[in-house]
């Protein structure tokens, strides 16, 4: 019996890290057909449902999409940059570049991409300045409960293994993971209002 115990603790487990990937990937209905989709932190694209609209990597030193603002005919967004790891001989990841910024102009309807701007140059083009003030909304997951459910069935699974043997550590840990669930689920709750 405690074999039997073991093996399907053991397939639990295993299964909540399987299903952890992508808890934080989410879809974001920006109007008129549009949305940013977010596939990991490097990989924050304007979509369509017919396919990628603006796909960052396409361009050199262009990271994924930071904010956006969108009018009746435009899309803006600003992008961070992106580097080269070097962690070590061989290595072709790469990271955010925070110190970097590039600009796009989607045209909706036709789709057409106009970028990457500089700041200065994204400032003076004309049809930023038509659109008036811009309010840079950053792109927030619309389901904050598809997370903190992934992270408690989680924790679910593995504090029994953990409390069994590691008590001492476990307990301070799981009120600190329920602590920080609590705390994003707060943050995310205050974020942007929904797009109108």
């Amino acid at each position: 019996m405690k074999s039997v115990l073991s093996i399907v603790v053991l397939a639990l487990t295993a299964s909540c890290a399987c299903i952890a990937q992508g808890w934080n990937d989410f879809e974001l209905d920006i109007g008129d057909g549009y949305s940013i989709v977010k596939c990991n932190s490097l990989d924050i694209c304007v979509c369509k449902a017919r396919g990628m609209i603006l796909y960052p990597q396409d361009y050199h030193s262009v990271g994924p999409v930071d904010q956006y603002f969108t009018t009746k005919d435009f899309i803006f967004t600003k992008n961070l940059g992106r580097k080269p790891r070097h962690l070590f001989k061989g290595d072709t990841f790469e990271d955010i570049d925070t110190t970097k910024e590039f600009f796009f102009i989607i045209t909706k309807g036709s789709d057409v991409v106009a970028g990457p701007f500089t700041r200065s140059e994204f400032l003076r083009d004309s049809r930023v300045a038509r659109a008036g003030p811009i309010r840079w909304r950053v792109p927030r997951n619309p389901n904050i409960l598809l997370p903190l459910l992934g992270t408690l069935l989680f924790l679910a699974c593995s504090i029994p293994i953990l409390a069994i043997k590691y008590f001492w550590i476990t307990l301070p840990m799981l009120w600190l993971a329920i602590l920080v669930v609590l705390w994003r689920v707060i943050i995310k709750t205050r974020g942007n209002p929904p797009p109108s």
